[in-house]
């Protein structure tokens, strides 16, 4: 069957150039020839396009007969929607990895290994747990001077003397001083839980990192 459809085509090509042949000079010169199929799947010669065809996929033949050039059929409008969009999508993906092998190579470069990152961890920590430490001491202090400050305002009451005003700013400052001494712990306690995230999300990213430069390097060596 695929035998005698090649003989048939190659019946309807050797009729078609002769068909479409232009005398120059005395001599005769084949013009330019166009194979292309009908929706049918029924192929044609002709030496121009016609209307039906045009957004039909087809072929330049040369005099010979043979295909110098091939132009596709025209997309349809669902088509080009889903080119564009895989395009979009490729080049999204290309977008985040590119971001990815930059934030590789930021952290690669910010920490030599991972004992390095650990260190600036323990650094981080131990920075805020000084912070805490300081502000506890500060409390302990005012919370002192504090109860002094309400037994002088207890005494001059039992005596029946009037708590002066500035006796009074005193302690309402040192009350809210310690307050805000203690919100800052609390953001400090806060810090220190981000920073332990922090850590196990950047000693995971920065693992996988390494083992995607090892493996980009070997692939580069095999090359």
């Amino acid at each position: 069957m695929l035998i005698r459809s090649m003989l048939i085509a190659a019946i309807a090509l050797s009729l078609a150039i002769p068909a479409y042949a232009q005398r120059v000079g005395g001599a005769e010169k084949v013009g330019k020839m166009y194979k292309w199929k009908d929706e049918a799947g029924n192929v044609h010669y002709t030496d121009t396009i016609p209307p039906e065809a045009k957004d039909l996929a087809r072929e330049s033949l040369n005099q010979d007969g043979i295909s110098v050039e091939r132009v596709e059929r025209a997309m349809t409008e669902e088509e080009k929607a889903a080119r564009a969009a895989a395009e979009a999508k490729a080049a999204e993906e290309a977008r985040v990895a590119e971001e990815a092998r930059k934030r590789d190579q930021v952290l690669l470069n910010s920490y030599a290994s991972e004992d390095d990152l650990t260190r600036g961890y323990k650094q981080r920590m131990d920075l805020l747990e000084q912070s805490i430490e300081a502000r506890k001491i500060e409390i302990g202090a005012r919370e002192q001077s504090l109860s002094t400050l309400v037994a002088q305002a207890a005494d001059m009451e039992r005596s029946g003397k009037v708590v002066s005003q500035a006796l009074k700013q005193m302690i309402s400052s040192e009350r809210t001083e310690i307050d805000r001494q203690k919100g800052f712990i609390k953001e400090k306690e806060a810090e220190k839980t981000t920073a332990k995230k922090d850590y196990d999300r950047d000693l995971a990213v920065y693992r996988a990192a390494v083992a995607r430069n090892k493996a980009a390097m070997e692939a580069a060596k095999a090359q």
